[in-house]
């Protein structure tokens, strides 16, 4: 009676560890590396980019156009007409233009100051005087007053043609060191600062 209990536990225990072995068995199996090659389905196949980042600087919520100015001679008188366009509802907005080398504003048309909360686009005459040949640029500058907010500034520069301005503008290029890009393209390389306000 003793030795059939004691080869019951025998066979009990022999079983347990056959089972046991089983078990490890199927839990760790061999596994054999796969030589295929992953395929993405053709809907993935073609990434598409992003359009390139652009930044916008920081200013004034106002742009500028203005009508073609013909050429003038030195000395002759000339007539701009601007169309300013802004994105405020109140407030006021300061507008500028300041005489350069070889063009000279005048009159009452140097500054206006419009009332935003009347129009949005808004003309301005500038009156100017041809003073030497070549290309030149009225400054313009745009200053906005929103009611509530801080002031912002926006520039803009009107091209004036005096004069023999292609004959005077090859006299420049020709005084100006050219260098080769690595394309071939030949260009004029100019140090050039710029300063944001960090407001």
């Amino acid at each position: 009676m003793i030795a059939t209990s004691t080869s019951r536990i025998v066979l009990l225990s022999l079983g347990l560890s056959l089972a046991a072995c089983a078990q490890e068995t199927a839990v760790t199996p061999e596994i054999e590396p796969v030589l295929e090659t992953a395929t993405a389905p053709a809907s993935f196949s073609k990434v598409k980019l992003p359009p390139p980042m652009t930044t916008v600087k920081p200013g004034a919520s106002v742009t500028f156009s203005n009508d073609d100015l013909k050429p003038l001679k030195v000395g002759e008188t000339g007539t701009v007409i601007l169309t300013v366009h802004e994105g405020y509802p109140h407030g006021w907005m300061t507008l500028n233009a300041r005489s350069k080398s070889g063009v000279a504003v005048f009159g009452a048309g140097t500054t206006m100051r419009a009332n935003m909360a009347d129009i949005t686009t808004h003309r301005w005459r500038i009156d100017f005087e041809a003073e030497q040949d070549g290309v030149h640029y009225i400054d313009v500058t745009a200053t906005v007053e929103p009611e509530g907010g801080l002031p912002e500034s926006r520039a803009y520069a009107v091209r004036v043609e005096v004069g023999d301005w292609q004959a005077e503008q090859a006299k420049v290029a020709a005084i100006r060191p050219m260098e080769t890009l690595e394309s071939g393209e030949r260009a004029v390389i100019m140090a050039a600062e710029e300063v944001i306000d960090p407001r």
